[in-house]
C-alpha cells in the first residue's frame, strides 16, 4: 500500500493518534531482521506503533512494539501475542492483516499492513458528521468483520471509531477493524480480572457496566453507538461524570435528531436494546445496513452539532474516558469520543497505586520462555470454536484459567521439555474437554428424606423399624451430588522446533473421585495420554491408570484430544492429585512430558 507521506493520518493495527505521544527514538533501527523503523505513528495500550519498511519486499508496514516495561508481565505478554493470534485467525477483508511476529533479544513486535487513511475518529474530526448512506456503508463493513469474529468465537469488547482504520480504495474509504488487544475468545480463559469493566464508557453496553461476561451482543451494542455517532457527530450519551454516563446507558433513551432516516434509526435502536437477547446479530445487520446504504446514498450529512446540543448539565466538559481493563497495568488514556470542535480534557497521569510492581527475571533466558509459552497458550485459545460453542448468550462461558509461568529451564536441545505448571483454577462452566455440556451428570436426589437426616431420628430413634427395609447401608452417599470439574493447565515446549502442547488434568469429586485429561496441540500429530490419581504425600498411585493410545490429532489448525473419565474410591482424609503423562508425535519428533494437577483432600 502506498503511504501518503504528507499526512499524519497513517494508522496501523491499533488506534493511531496525533497527540505526540513521547517514545524512545528508534528511527533507523532494524528489528525482526528486516523491518527498518521510520517514525512512530501511534500509541496503543500495550505498545507503540511505527511506520517501517520491509527490506525484503520494499513494502511499507506497521510494526507494533510491546512496551519494554511490560515485557516482564506474563499476562500482558500473553495478551499481546493473543492479538497476533486473533488477527491471523480472522481472514477478512475488513480486518487488518497481520504479517509477522518477531522476538529479538528483549524486543517483541507485531508486523501488520500499514493502513494510510487514518481512522473513523480522524474522519469525524474533519467532517463532524457523515452522510447517512455512507455511515451505513461503513458500519455494514464493520458488522461483516464482527460477524466473522463472532463466528469464530471472538468478541472485540472495545469497538469505537479509534479502532476502525480507513483504507482508501477506488476513491472511497473502506474499514479495517483492529486493536484486538482486549478481545475475548469465548470458551477460553479470560485474562481480565473477574467482573472487571472492559471498554470505553461511551460505547459500553448496559451489562458491561456491571462486569458481565462479554458476548457478541456487547459488540452489537457498540456498533449501534458507532452508527449514531457517525450520523450525529457525537455518541448518544455525553456527561461530565462516569456515574451519570453509566446511568444514561442503563436508562436507554437516546435522542433522535431531526433528519435521521427512519430505517437507520431503527437499526440504531435495535442494536442499543437494553436486553442483549433482543439485539440482532452482526450477520443480520450486514444486510439491513447495506440496504440502507443504497437507499440513502444521496442524502446529505446532517449539520455539525452545536455545543449546547451535546451536554445537558451546567458543565460543558466531556466525561473522562475510562480505559480498557488491561490487567494488571493501567494503560494510556484513550482519545475522547467527540468532535474536534469540543476541547479535549486534560488527560490525567495514570495512577500507579493499583499497579502491580514489576519484577525481575531470575535468568536472562526467561523472556524467551515467557514469550514461547504465551504463543502456545494463545494458539491453543484459538481452538475454542472446536470445543463447542455457547447455545445461550446469557450463560457464563468462562473455563479454567491458563496461567503462564516461566519455564523452569532455559531452552536446550533436549526434546523432552519441562512442563510449566501453574496453579489450578476452578471452572464456572460444566463443559468437558471434548466440548460436551455434561459428561457426568450427578445422581438425581430422590424426593424421599434420607433416613440419616437429623430430623428423622429426633425424639424417638427406635419408633421406625428402618433396618427391615433393606440389609444394606443407607443410600445417602448415592444421593450426594458431584462438584464441578476442577482443572489445572501445564504448557510443554520443544525449544528446538518451538512446538508446544497444553496438558490439562481435571478432577471431580462426589461419592468417588473422577478424573480425566486433555492434550491440545497443532494438528497433524498422534499422541498418547495416561492419567492416574496419586497420593500427594507418598506419590503412590491409587487405582488403575487410564491410558488412551494412538490418538489422532486431525484438523486444520489446532486439535484437542481427551482421555477419560476414570473413577476411583481412595481412602478418605488424604490428599491426592491427578497426574497426566503424555507423548505427542509430529513430523518425526516426539514431545513427552507430565503435568500434575493441584492437590486436594477427599
Amino acid at each position: 500500500m502506498t503511504q501518503d507521506r504528507t499526512s499524519d493520518r497513517s494508522s496501523a493495527g491499533v488506534r493511531a493518534d496525533t497527540y505526540g505521544t513521547s517514545t524512545m527514538d528508534l528511527s533507523g533501527r532494524c528489528v525482526g531482521s528486516s523491518y527498518v523503523l521510520q517514525r512512530p505513528i501511534g500509541q496503543g495500550a500495550t505498545g507503540t506503533v511505527w511506520e517501517a519498511l520491509d527490506q525484503t519486499s520494499g513494502t511499507p508496514v506497521a510494526v507494533k512494539l510491546l512496551h519494554e516495561s511490560l515485557l516482564r508481565q506474563p499476562k500482558l505478554v500473553t495478551r499481546f501475542v493473543q492479538e497476533r493470534t486473533i488477527l491471523r485467525m480472522l481472514r477478512h477483508r475488513n480486518v487488518v492483516r497481520v504479517r509477522d511476529l518477531f522476538s529479538v533479544g528483549e524486543t517483541l513486535g507485531l508486523v501488520m499492513d500499514l493502513v494510510s487513511g487514518g481512522n473513523l475518529r480522524d474522519l469525524l474530526r474533519e467532517q463532524h458528521t457523515v452522510p447517512p448512506g455512507e455511515a451505513a456503508r461503513l458500519t455494514a463493513q464493520v458488522a461483516a468483520a464482527l460477524a466473522e469474529a463472532h463466528d469464530l468465537g471472538v468478541v472485540h469488547r472495545d469497538l469505537k471509531p479509534d479502532n476502525i482504520l480507513l483504507a482508501v480504495e477506488n476513491g472511497r474509504p473502506d474499514t479495517r477493524l483492529t486493536d484486538f488487544g482486549v478481545a475475548r475468545i469465548l470458551n477460553t480463559p479470560s485474562m481480565t480480572t473477574p467482573n472487571a469493566v472492559v471498554g470505553t464508557p461511551h460505547y459500553m453496553s448496559p451489562e458491561a457496566f456491571h462486569g458481565a461476561t462479554a458476548n457478541p451482543a456487547t459488540d452489537v451494542y457498540a456498533l449501534g453507538v458507532l452508527l449514531y455517532e457517525l450520523v450525529n457527530g457525537h455518541p448518544p450519551y455525553l456527561s461530565d461524570s462516569i456515574p451519570d454516563l453509566m446511568r444514561r446507558h442503563l436508562e436507554g433513551n437516546p435522542v433522535r435528531r431531526p433528519g435521521i432516516p427512519g430505517p437507520i434509526w431503527d437499526v440504531i435502536m435495535a442494536c442499543m436494546e437494553q436486553k442483549p437477547r433482543l439485539r440482532p446479530s452482526a450477520a443480520e445487520l450486514v444486510a439491513d445496513l447495506s440496504d440502507a446504504a443504497r437507499r440513502f446514498a444521496d442524502v446529505p450529512a446532517m449539520p455539525a452539532p452545536s455545543l449546547d446540543s451535546l451536554y445537558d448539565g451546567p458543565s460543558r466538559r466531556p466525561a473522562p474516558i475510562l480505559q480498557p481493563a488491561i490487567d494488571p497495568v493501567r494503560s494510556e488514556p484513550l482519545l475522547p469520543p467527540h468532535p474536534a470542535s469540543i476541547p479535549a480534557p486534560r488527560r490525567p497521569s495514570p495512577s500507579r497505586r493499583n499497579a502491580v510492581p514489576s519484577w525481575r527475571w531470575a535468568r536472562p533466558g526467561a523472556t524467551m520462555s515467557l514469550i514461547a509459552a504465551a504463543m502456545v497458550a494463545s494458539a491453543v485459545a484459538t481452538t475454542a470454536w472446536h470445543m463447542g460453542r455457547a447455545d445461550d448468550e446469557r450463560r457464563d462461558l468462562a473455563v479454567p484459567a491458563v496461567v503462564i509461568a516461566p519455564l523452569s529451564q532455559a531452552p536446550s536441545s533436549r526434546s523432552v521439555p519441562t512442563v510449566a505448571q501453574p496453579r489450578a483454577a476452578t471452572p464456572t462452566s460444566s463443559r468437558t474437554l471434548t466440548g460436551h455440556s455434561r459428561p457426568l451428570p450427578p445422581p438425581v436426589v430422590t424426593p424421599r428424606a434420607s433416613p440419616a437426616a437429623p430430623s428423622a431420628v429426633r425424639g424417638k430413634p427406635a419408633a421406625r423399624p428402618a433396618a427391615k427395609r433393606t440389609p444394606t447401608r443407607s443410600p445417602q452417599p448415592e444421593a450426594k451430588p458431584y462438584g464441578p470439574w476442577e482443572c489445572s493447565t501445564g504448557v510443554a515446549v520443544d525449544w528446538s522446533t518451538r512446538t508446544g502442547v497444553v496438558a490439562k488434568p481435571c478432577r471431580m469429586t462426589g461419592r468417588d473421585v473422577r478424573y480425566q485429561a486433555s492434550l491440545t496441540g497443532a494438528a497433524g500429530a498422534r499422541g498418547r495420554i495416561t492419567i492416574v490419581l496419586r497420593e500427594s504425600r507418598t506419590g503412590r498411585t491409587v487405582g488403575t491408570p487410564k491410558t488412551c493410545d494412538n490418538l489422532d490429532f486431525s484438523g486444520e489448525r489446532i486439535a484437542t484430544r481427551s482421555c477419560g473419565p476414570a473413577a476411583v474410591k481412595p481412602a478418605r482424609g488424604r490428599s491426592y492429585a491427578v497426574v497426566v503423562s503424555f507423548s505427542y508425535m509430529r513430523e518425526g519428533r516426539t514431545l513427552t512430558g507430565e503435568s500434575r494437577g493441584e492437590s486436594f483432600t477427599w
